[in-house]
């Protein structure tokens, strides 16, 4: 009796299909996982970076009492958790009487090891390759001023601290020289605004003030700072809420 055996397998082309497959299915998720973790560790660090500088702020108004003359009168968000803080909005005047001595006690406080307050770039805060902005008034490229701080941070304003404008143009680099100094990912930009107001014989009194983002629209935004991949300052701090 002859048995005929039925040979069972796959041919080369076959194995080198599903080799293929494999291949590009583990790349697009190495791909993933990478930068989920890069995204988590960005936001470790600007939380890290945020903290920081809302806790410099508190402390430097608290010894000398009050409140810096140095803000935006509207907090550019009404009152919700969207910047893992309680916005309310507030309106009251502007105020830049006392920017100057705010950046003087502020960055002082922070850290700061080295100042650029008539070129930055040419003087060594800023690296070369900063991105520049879509939008000329925020072009931190041609910051004013900037601050490198004794963990790398670099703190820049558009504006010299005697400009009507310096509360609301500010920016922070949360890694500092190290890349990928790109807006939306490293570089952030801030505003210093009107967070809370108390009202004492029929005078509103400035209480408390906030590092937030520019009271700009989201569109506005992202064509002034955002090209490609990268979280608006109002996301990184709606992602970062676990620290109120």
């Amino acid at each position: 009796m002859n048995f005929k055996l039925k040979k069972s397998g796959f041919t080369l082309s076959e194995v080198m299909i599903t080799l293929t497959l494999i291949g590009a299915l583990a790349t697009l998720t190495l791909s993933t996982i990478g930068a989920s973790v890069q995204q988590r560790a960005r936001l470790a660090e600007f939380r890290s970076a945020y903290a920081k500088m809302e806790a410099t702020l508190k402390s430097i108004q608290f010894d000398r009492g009050s409140v810096y003359a140095c803000y935006y009168g509207t907090v550019p968000f009404d009152d919700i958790d969207e910047q893992g803080l309680r916005m309310k909005k507030k309106s009251v005047s502007d105020a830049t009487v006392e920017c100057n001595k705010f950046i003087h006690d502020f960055t002082r406080a922070m850290g700061a090891t080295h100042s650029c307050e008539n070129n930055p770039i040419t003087e060594g805060c800023i690296p070369n390759n900063y991105p520049a902005s879509g939008c000329s008034s925020y072009d931190f490229k041609k910051a004013k001023r900037a601050y490198v701080f004794d963990n790398s941070m670099i703190f820049m304003t558009y504006h010299t601290p005697n400009q009507s404008d310096f509360p609301g143009r500010m920016a922070i680099d949360i890694n500092g020289r190290k890349g990928p100094n790109k807006w939306g990912q490293d570089i952030f930009p801030l505003s210093l605004s009107v967070h809370e107001t108390a009202i004492v014989n029929n005078k509103t009194y400035v209480k408390e003030v906030y590092f937030t983002q520019p009271n700009l629209t989201d569109d506005f935004y992202r064509k002034c700072f955002i090209n490609g991949t990268g979280k608006t300052t109002k996301e990184m701090m709606k992602e970062s809420a676990g620290f109120r």
